[in-house]
């Protein structure tokens, strides 16, 4: 948490500038934030709004806390096998409808489709996958206040539903490790708070976030706590094109608890020590908006992301790149 006092610091300079003499909109390209923000953006009464996202996040090599190891390395005592690659593909299917000027109501239900390639002494290998519904997410947003100065903030009240499952296993009968399951098994909280000001050319916007797990799982452990908090900066291009860049910082606690279905110390993606992490990351996108014609309302948006710094708990894949590409409808 040695960049809470930094970000702290940011989001105070961000709410100290001084946006155009209007109202916020999000009638204008960069009204909406990277795409890869979730619960960024507030609608007016009777407005609904449908987006499909797709993020494809890709990871290799291994940390040992923040330095660089080998598998082969690690590779010792009953240690037999080692994560060294991993791919996670989610699609995300949202709708949004405000019941009214001060609430929005947002659900979104994810699809992941997980591919991990393990390395096993005498230079074997073995790739182990798992796919399927992920955790149903509810949420309200709920309008804090709003500035004729083109600033407002909003709350952002959520909680996911254990719809994943946590029982998948590979071809051998084995149960899959922590990352390769597609849920939680918990109800989880998911509290944040968004704040946003656009300029006449300019946007920019920050957001404070957690997932807090509630009680545990059927197997007896839950995932780690999650703090999130992103900083984000857009230029209007064209009337139709933004671009953005954003500044992201997450940590996550350890498991709590364990599956003892998992034989924790044949490898580190079976041990519940071997979980959390802090990671930072930096990102570039851009949202087009059609303001007129037959696509009237349609927004089209990809962000690349990549890691700046990253320290992990025992050893885990290192992150290397996320792509985020979405599509979003409002009527």
């Amino acid at each position: 948490m040695k960049l809470f006092p930094a970000i702290a610091l940011t989001f105070t300079l961000f709410f100290s500038l001084r946006a155009h003499e209007s109202p916020w909109t999000a009638s204008r390209p960069d009204g909406h934030g990277p795409i890869s923000v979730m619960g960024d953006h507030m609608h007016a009464i009777g407005e609904w709004m449908i987006s499909y996202r797709y993020m494809t996040m890709d990871m290799e090599g291994l940390l040992k806390g923040s330095n660089s190891v080998t598998g082969s390395s690690q590779l010792t005592g009953m240690t037999t096998m080692v994560p060294t690659k991993m791919t996670m593909d989610m699609h995300m299917f949202g709708t949004m409808y405000a019941i009214s000027n001060e609430w929005t109501l947002m659900g979104m239900l994810n699809y992941l489709d997980n591919d991990m390639e393990m390395i096993m002494p005498m230079n074997m290998s073995m790739n182990m996958g798992s796919s399927g519904i992920g955790d149903f997410k509810v949420a309200g947003l709920y309008d804090l206040a709003q500035w004729d100065s083109g600033r407002r903030m909003h709350l952002n009240l959520g909680l996911s539903l254990p719809t994943g499952s946590i029982d998948e296993k590979h071809t051998n009968g084995n149960i899959l490790g922590y990352r390769m399951q597609l849920g939680s098994g918990t109800y989880d909280f998911h509290p944040a708070v968004t704040y946003l000001a656009q300029t006449d050319n300019y946007s920019y916007g920050a957001q404070l976030g957690s997932v807090l797990r509630i009680g545990e799982n059927d197997q007896d452990y839950s995932l780690g706590n999650k703090f999130c908090a992103s900083l984000w900066g857009a230029r209007i291009v064209t009337d139709s094109l933004s671009a953005s860049a954003k500044l992201n910082y997450s940590s996550r606690s350890e498991v709590d608890g364990e599956d003892t279905r998992m034989m924790k110390m044949m490898s580190p993606a079976l041990n519940p020590n071997s979980q959390g992490q802090d990671i930072t990351t930096f990102g570039l996108g851009l949202n087009y908006y059609f303001q007129n014609g037959g696509l009237k309302g349609h927004r089209l948006a990809v962000e690349w992301e990549t890691p700046i710094a990253q320290k992990v708990n025992g050893v885990q894949i290192e992150l290397d790149s996320t792509w985020t590409l979405g599509w979003q409808y409002a009527w």
